[in-house]
């Protein structure tokens, strides 16, 4: 059973980890939202907003570095007005015709530090305690990987066939089978893991459960338009 933050999930493995490298993701190719990443987003834009975030983190010593990976021109004028390092990615990898391992390849082993976190900016919401709360967790228990979740508390059906409970009967909805989804609000992994598994789910990943809010993830105009207004709420 998931506990209120985290699922320890299989073995310790590794040593003490003390550097982790922050790594932000953008691209200028957004296919659902133009420009999503660099567009005003509550008087910022969402790179800037997640920025803000883990130049915070970096002050008191919890993460080593911040680098944005991206093709895109907007972001590489971002990242150098707060001072950030700024990774070139390959047209290709920053293409959707790119499968999704070459991807986090490119991203996460494209640091001097041999743990990474992934940070998406379409992951607005996630508070600066969470982060904290994931990063010391992952040292603590020498995690292969760590990776945000969300509880799963719909009506799943398939071909017809309910899939989270007996049909017809019909429970409540906090009574149902408990499923839960990687969000990929937030990924911290070491670049053995990485090469090993050849993804950032591992045997042995730990799991973060994270409130509904923190694990909006921004995929339409919609979604975008209500992480703006919870963001300027908060």
């Amino acid at each position: 059973m998931i506990k209120e933050l985290s699922l320890h999930h299989g073995k310790n493995i590794g040593g003490r980890m003390s550097e982790i490298t922050a790594v932000v993701p953008t691209r200028k190719g957004s296919e659902r939202v133009k420009s999503k990443n660099t567009r005003p987003f509550a008087g910022k834009s969402l790179l800037e907003v997640k920025l803000d975030r883990l130049i915070e983190l970096k002050k008191v010593g919890s993460i080593k570095d911040i680098v944005v990976n991206s093709d895109c021109d907007e972001s590489r004028k971002i990242s150098e007005s707060y001072g950030v390092k700024f990774v070139e990615r390959d047209p290709y990898l920053a293409s959707s015709d790119a499968p999704i391992t070459d991807y986090w390849k490119e991203v996460l082993l494209n640091t001097k530090t041999e743990h990474s976190m992934l940070c998406q900016c379409t992951s607005p919401l996630i508070r600066y305690d969470f982060y904290m709360k994931a990063i010391n967790e992952y040292k603590k228990y020498n995690c292969s990987s760590m990776i945000g979740i969300d509880y799963v508390k719909d009506y799943l059906w398939k071909d017809d066939k309910s899939i989270n409970y007996d049909w017809p009967e019909h429970p409540k909805s906090q009574d149902l089978t408990d499923y839960y989804r990687l969000n990929f609000g937030l990924v911290i992994i070491s670049k053995e893991e990485l090469l090993k598994y050849n993804n950032i789910k591992t045997p042995n990943s730990h799991l973060m459960l994270m409130r509904p809010d923190e694990s909006l993830d921004i995929d339409n105009i919609t979604e975008f338009r209500l992480a703006e207004l919870l963001y300027e709420e908060n």
